[in-house]
């Protein structure tokens, strides 16, 4: 444990781990990471990308050789029709992390040069310029990650994915863990005393 000067690192989101695993060798990858926090911490899956998108460089100095960023070079990509709006959902979110490179190290500037752009709206709603003005947004709204986060618990408890009929139990849930300021094992008993969990069938049953 130790003590961190300012709030742009800290958390599952900035850590060294995530941004490693969500980019490519010689880039950074904000569609990767963009579609990793819309999955993990907020449930909300992209779709699968069409099979005839074309690739993108994945050098870094072939992007930068362009005198381009990687933002713009994405933006060329996302004004395909079939890509546009699953980026507009998605590069906000990849996007706040930019300031990382590859490996989780804190940059201003590209190698070519460039500075770094990691700007965007969160949900379509709120606006930031950074890391921390983005974990800010994220905060604000509480009840997107505990939602997602309540999900993911219960489809764990019970060994399968979510159906519409389970919605009204991740309402109940959510509320509980809001009124109980997002406490963990609020989380764990509201879903051992949930309907879907006390009437699960086991494997074999199915």
């Amino acid at each position: 444990k130790r003590t961190l000067s300012t709030r742009r690192e800290g958390g599952v989101i900035t850590s060294a781990a995530i941004l490693t695993m969500t980019a490519t060798p010689l880039r950074t990858s904000p569609i990767k990471r963009g579609a990793w926090v819309a999955t993990v911490m907020f449930n909300d899956p992209p779709s699968p990308p069409p099979d005839d998108i074309p690739s993108i460089e994945e050098d870094d100095s072939a992007i930068a050789a362009k005198g381009i960023t990687i933002r713009e070079r994405l933006k060329q990509h996302a004004s395909q029709e079939s890509c546009a709006a699953c980026h507009a959902k998605i590069d906000p979110l990849g996007f706040a992390l930019e300031n990382f490179d590859p490996v989780g190290h804190w940059r201003d500037n590209y190698r070519g040069g460039l500075p770094v752009d990691a700007s965007g709206r969160l949900f379509g709603e709120t606006d930031f310029t950074g890391i921390v003005e983005f974990k800010d947004a994220i905060l604000a709204r509480p009840e997107r990650f505990m939602r997602a986060f309540s999900e993911h618990l219960l489809s764990y408890a019970l060994g399968r994915e979510l159906k519409l009929t389970d919605k009204p139990a991740i309402d109940r849930i959510t509320h509980r863990v809001l009124e109980d300021h997002g406490r963990f094992s609020t989380v764990v008993l509201e879903i051992a005393k949930s309907l879907p969990f006390l009437h699960k069938t086991s494997q074999a049953d199915r």
